[in-house]
């Protein structure tokens, strides 16, 4: 008895109060509904070795299945939860972690029933470097009359970090596709490589860009009924028509017509005279000639 009188000392009826505020809510607590529910669990990876990398498939979150008085589960539910799991010391190789009712600090009186996935199991690999070439990759086509004649990357290439054995066969590191469809001229467009499902990274991030060289499309056209004139002199001529073979563009020939192009014969020293003279012809710009059918006219000058 004198102990207690000892322990109360001064203040004894606010001890005393304390004291029996304190066993109530123990009562109040130990009392009250009990409920339960599914809790989540942010998971975090903490201290990964260096020149070491994840290469399995880690949840964002742990499903806690817990059950325990109402106001306190009420409580957690709306607490953001956490669950932190060290990696430092661990090497290479495929690692499992047993996960149990002690391996969370729910409150007094929170019990775990069940915990997914359990256990967890993280695979660890090694990290290395390479540098290879950035290879653009083209998706759809351009309009029609037009194509793709050069695509360049900057940079041309990249230093990505991931596992060894990932790095090893690669020959080079795609972009992610781009689109051609509607683009009918030269451009250049931002793009970033796509390392599909392999577990690379960039040892610094940069940025691509890619320069497409889009032009019309090249074709051959065959254009008779040309009229051949004959300058600066009048003169009959045989055929008065020819035949031309020309090269460029394909929307630029698709519109050509024999009026717009230019024949000509030089009958400047003709005379009166009967002569085979050479035709010429000044394709439009952007056009190349190729053949002109016949090559020469019979030129009859004027008397």
């Amino acid at each position: 008895m004198s102990d207690w009188r000892t322990f109360l000392g001064r203040n004894r009826g606010l001890k005393l109060l304390a004291l029996g505020l304190a066993v109530a809510l123990w009562f109040a607590v130990g009392s009250e509904e009990r409920t339960e529910t599914t809790l989540n669990l942010a998971l975090e990876l903490a201290n990964l070795p260096p020149k070491m990398i994840i290469t399995s498939e880690v949840p964002a979150s742990l499903q806690v299945r817990a059950i325990g008085p109402a106001s306190v589960v009420r409580k957690l539910t709306q607490t953001r939860l956490v669950h932190t799991i060290d990696l430092s010391g661990y090497k290479s190789g495929r690692h499992s972690f047993s996960l149990g009712p002690n391996s969370f600090s729910f409150p007094r009186g929170v019990t775990v029933t069940r915990i997914q996935p359990n256990p967890l199991k993280l695979t660890l690999a090694v990290t290395t470097t390479r540098t290879l070439p950035i290879k653009p990759v083209l998706e759809g086509r351009p309009p029609d009359g037009y194509e793709v004649t050069e695509v360049k990357t900057r940079p041309d290439q990249i230093t990505i970090k991931g596992p060894a054995p990932e790095l090893a066969d690669l020959k080079f590191v795609p972009t992610l596709p781009i689109d051609l469809t509607n683009i009918s001229g030269s451009t250049t467009v931002a793009t970033d490589v796509d390392f599909k499902n392999l577990h690379l990274t960039v040892q610094e991030q940069i940025s691509i860009l890619a320069d497409l060289t889009i032009e019309a499309r090249e074709a051959t056209r065959t254009i008779p009924g040309v009229p051949v004139e004959a300058r600066p002199r009048a003169a009959r001529l045989s055929p008065s028509q020819v035949t031309l073979t020309l090269q460029g563009p394909g929307l630029r020939l698709k519109d050509l017509k024999p009026k717009d192009l230019k024949a000509t014969v030089d009958t400047q020293n003709l005379g009166t005279s009967r002569r085979r003279l050479k035709v010429a012809v000044s394709p439009p710009s952007g056009v190349r000639l190729l053949k002109v059918q016949p090559d020469t006219v019979t030129a009859q000058g004027a008397k």
